[in-house]
């Protein structure tokens, strides 16, 4: 058996973090080291220096982002600080250490505005602010870090919730219909729902590969935020009304991509691993929960 990878995670209590932490310490293949926000200030360039640099890692997992889209518009400075200049830092540790930098992206980076998935190769043309830092963290990544994995997802859920959001998209549904609550959800914006464990799982298998570039790590298809959350009452088996609503009576600080749902032409090229549809995340995570 080969040797073990060491692997750094940096955000290991986050919502993608957390799976990932969970899938790889049952790895034989991999060294974890789950880093927290407490363990590891990725905006203070000297102290991940320190962290990082204190073993010799093979591969470095940064996970932590600054993901509440709508107060990204204005607290600009805290969206770049995190998601692009202390991806800065991170990489640059990498290239010091000459190992793999895996930078956690997302779909936002495209603008949205065509009626098919978005493809490794297409050209991002980010319309917010959150999706603008996460770019400029890609390029700073790409320039900085010898080697360099992005790995872009789109609406995800696991089981930690997201931190900054107070849950996931699949907990306020089932919350809001056991309480019978009333629920609106627009039918007109489009992405590719992502379960978090499938991306741990994608993650762990493509790390085999010594991969770079970027890959589109979202569940298998799309589909409107209203077909998720009925989805997500299906097969939760609760039987509630959702309003299907356009998004110009859900107005939002940051504009949204229309359709950013993903697709990826390189992941058959890298590993037998296949990311299943949307619908059967759902039921897994459903399942587990």
């Amino acid at each position: 058996m080969s040797k073990p990878l060491k692997v750094a995670l940096i955000g290991a209590k986050g919502q993608l973090g957390s799976d990932i932490a969970s899938h790889f310490s049952q790895c034989d293949r991999y060294q974890l080291t789950a880093l927290t926000r407490d363990d590891i200030d990725i905006t203070n360039p000297e102290k991940v220096q320190q962290v990082l640099t204190s073993q010799k890692f093979d591969v470095v997992i940064n996970s932590a982002a600054y993901v509440r889209v709508d107060d990204c518009e204005q607290e600009f400075n805290t969206a770049f600080n995190v998601n692009a200049i202390a991806a800065l830092n991170v990489a640059r540790a990498c290239r010091d250490l000459d190992a793999l930098c895996v930078y956690i992206s997302t779909d936002y980076v495209f603008r949205g505005d065509r009626h098919v998935p978005y493809t490794e190769s297409d050209v991002p043309d980010p319309i917010n602010i959150y999706g603008t830092s996460k770019l400029t963290g890609e390029y700073l990544v790409r320039q900085t870090a010898k080697r360099s994995l992005i790995l872009r997802i789109s609406s995800v859920f696991g089981k930690a919730g997201a931190s900054g959001k107070g849950g996931n998209f699949v907990e306020t549904m089932l919350k809001k219909a056991k309480a019978g609550d009333s629920i609106k959800v627009v039918n007109d914006i489009f992405m590719s729902p992502t379960y978090t464990y499938d991306v741990a799982r994608l993650l762990g298998e493509l790390l085999q590969t010594d991969p770079t570039g970027i890959v589109h790590g979202a569940n298998t298809g799309s589909c409107s935020w209203y077909e998720f959350a009925t989805q997500v009452l299906k097969i939760a088996k609760i039987d509630h009304p959702i309003e299907a609503i356009p998004a110009s009576e859900f107005p939002t600080k940051a504009t949204r991509p229309m359709n950013s749902a993903l697709i990826s032409d390189r992941i058959a090229q890298l590993t037998t691993f296949k990311m299943r549809p949307w619908q059967d995340a759902i039921a897994a995570y459903i399942q587990n929960r």
